[in-house]
Order: structure tokens, then C-alpha cells, then sequence
């Protein structure tokens, strides 16, 4: 087909019919993602029609018969800093079928999104967390790479998963012992208590209050994020004695098949940031035979940073991470200012 007969269409994300998500959702299982996701018409619908900072946007490009041929998705997100909110968007799901790849066909679609007046009025912060075949295309839209020096944090566990044979079985339990003892060791005190939680109405009421750049959480987005979501969460409410101190949520996932752990999101008090090291390492103890690794991503800005090198003890790689330089606001560009991202605040999870 011709890609003169395509169309470019931009439309919020409530304008769509269900037989449009439906196309959207089988288009998008052509590409299948190395963490395991829910990719069903739910999940794009719970992730771009509910957020609770605002409607989402969804730009394709459909052939004659009105069916996806490529697309991208600009996630509505609400940053805040020093008690300023920043309506943000996250660049995301960004594909085009194969036999359309090379021909221009996402640069059309990148110009039609980015170019949306309604989008434009509302945007404050615009950022994507590009794969390398992709970055190269974004950063001549007016993306720039930030220094935010986000990584990927790793802990090997039960590698025997990943490899099964009676000698790696042998390894893997001598350094599960190991490892046993020192997230014991580590986490041990009495007045640190951790729940897990089946529902958030069992998340004690209190004010989520701003450290960094961050994400904006509140008990709405934690249910769009984490409960609405499809994808299943393992919520974890913490104590010191009886004080409640903040949550920690991991991610079930999947690396080749096995079943790996993923670091999503963390928010812990000021004055209890202390407890971070032991609240995580509790957590992975909880947990530690059932995956073959753990992992997140954070950033070396973030206050929780030093408190995540035992847990996480081997730096993977580096993410990139790209702000649009017209349509950020200049806040996202000092580069003396804390930031905390992690996992969750990247919407592909």
C-alpha cells in the first residue's frame, strides 16, 4: 500500500469507539515487550482514559479500511516541585507495522502529535524514556537528552531459574544463603513493621508531601496506577511502631520466560528515608526464592538513591531520558534540582 493513502489523526483518547481500542490492542501485539504487561483493549483504555490528571491523547496512522498501520501515545502525568504543579505528558507506546517501517511514517505521526493545539495548551512537561532505534528520530523533534542519570539497579537472586543444571542449582543455593543472611541482617528492626496490602482503602489517610521533581501521588493516581491496572502489584504499607510511614510496590514480571521482580515505585517520608534500605530488603526477603532477579530504574539525583546500593548493588545500564525542549517548562532543565523518578513514572511497565 502506498503510504499517500494513509491518514494522521489525532483525537483524545475518549473519542475513540470500543472498535477503534480494539484495533488499537491487536495492533499492538504485534510488538510484544520484553516486561510482561497486560496488552488487551482494558489496559490502553484504564491507561489513557483514566488518568486522573486528565485525558490522554492518541495519534495513528490508518490505511483505507481505518486500521492502525502506527501510532503514539501522550500519557497525561501531573509532576510537581515545591508545591507547583506541571501538567506533563510521557511520549509512549510509539510503533509502525513493519512493512511501513523506513518510510517516514512515524515522523509524520511524531509532527501531527506534538503539533495538536489541545495538547499543546496543556503541556508544562513532555518526556520519554526512548528505546535506541527510536532516539535518534526524537531528538530532531526538539527532544533533548536530560542529565537526570537514571539507571537500571539490579539484585541477581535465584538465577537457577534462568539456567537450570544440578551445578547451577548447587551455586544458586549457596548464594541464595548468602544473600538470605545479609537482606536478614540488614533489615533486622523490631520496630520496622510491613504489610502487604489486598486493597488500598487499607492505606492509612495522609498528605503526600513534595521532596523533589517528582510525580504527583495521591490516593486517586495510586488506584489508576496500581489497582484499575490490570497488570498485578504487590503494595506494601509501612510502619515504624505505629507511625505510618509510606508505601513500597513491586511489579511481577517476566525475563525470558522466568519470573523476575520489578522495583516500581517508593514513597517514604522525609524524616523516615532511613528505613528505606531495610523496608526493601525485608521486602526481597519476603520474596527472595520466587524470581530470578529483582530490579528498577532510579535516578543518582534522587534522595533515595544512597539508600538503594545494598539493595540494588549492580548498575546495569544507563536510561535515557529526553525532555522536549519548547514544550517543558524550565524547571526540568536545572540541573541542581533533586529528582526522583523510578519505574512506575514510566508508563510501559
Amino acid at each position: 500500500m502506498d503510504e499517500i493513502s494513509l491518514k494522521t489523526i489525532t483525537q483524545e483518547a475518549s473519542e475513540l469507539t470500543n472498535e477503534e481500542w480494539v484495533d488499537i490492542s491487536e495492533f499492538m501485539q504485534r510488538f510484544p515487550s520484553r516486561i510482561k504487561r497486560s496488552s488487551g483493549p482494558d489496559y490502553y483504555k484504564t491507561k489513557l482514559l483514566a488518568s486522573p490528571f486528565g485525558i490522554s491523547f492518541i495519534t495513528r496512522a490508518i490505511d483505507s479500511k481505518k486500521k492502525c498501520v502506527g501510532l503514539t501515545t501522550l500519557t497525561k502525568k501531573m509532576f510537581v516541585f515545591d508545591n507547583k504543579y506541571y501538567p506533563a505528558f510521557e511520549l509512549g507506546d510509539s510503533y509502525v507495522s513493519k512493512e511501513f517501517q523506513g518510510r517516514g511514517i512515524y515522523s509524520n505521526i511524531l509532527r501531527e502529535a506534538l503539533s495538536h493545539n489541545k495538547f499543546k495548551e496543556v503541556c508544562k512537561f513532555l518526556y520519554s524514556t526512548p528505546n535506541k532505534n527510536s532516539i535518534r528520530g526524537l531528538l530532531k523533534k526538539g527532544f533533548i537528552l536530560s542529565n537526570y542519570k537514571i539507571f537500571t539497579k539490579i539484585l541477581p537472586l535465584n538465577f537457577s531459574l534462568l539456567l537450570d543444571s544440578f551445578f547451577i542449582r548447587l551455586i544458586s543455593n549457596l548464594y541464595l544463603f548468602f544473600v538470605k543472611l545479609l537482606l536478614s541482617l540488614q533489615s533486622k528492626d523490631k520496630n520496622l513493621k510491613i504489610y502487604e496490602l489486598n486493597s488500598l482503602n487499607d492505606l492509612p489517610k495522609f498528605e503526600f508531601k513534595n521532596q523533589q521533581i517528582e510525580q504527583h501521588r495521591s490516593v486517586d493516581y495510586l488506584k489508576w496506577r496500581f489497582i484499575n491496572n490490570p497488570d498485578k502489584y504487590l503494595i506494601y504499607a509501612i510502619y515504624v511502631k505505629e507511625k505510618y510511614i509510606g508505601y513500597i510496590i513491586f511489579k511481577e514480571g517476566l525475563h525470558k520466560s522466568n519470573d523476575v521482580l520489578y522495583l516500581a515505585d517508593l514513597y517514604l517520608q522525609k524524616e523516615s528515608l532511613s528505613y528505606t534500605t531495610k523496608a526493601i530488603c525485608r521486602i526481597i526477603l519476603f520474596n527472595y526464592r520466587k524470581y530470578a532477579f529483582v530490579s528498577t530504574w532510579m535516578s543518582k539525583k534522587s534522595f533515595y538513591w544512597k539508600y538503594l546500593t545494598f539493595c540494588f548493588p549492580v548498575t546495569y545500564k544507563k536510561i535515557p531520558f529526553i525532555i522536549h525542549r519548547d514544550l517543558s517548562n524550565k524547571i526540568f532543565f536545572d540541573e541542581k534540582k533533586p529528582i526522583h523518578f523510578v519505574l512506575s513514572d514510566g508508563d510501559n511497565i
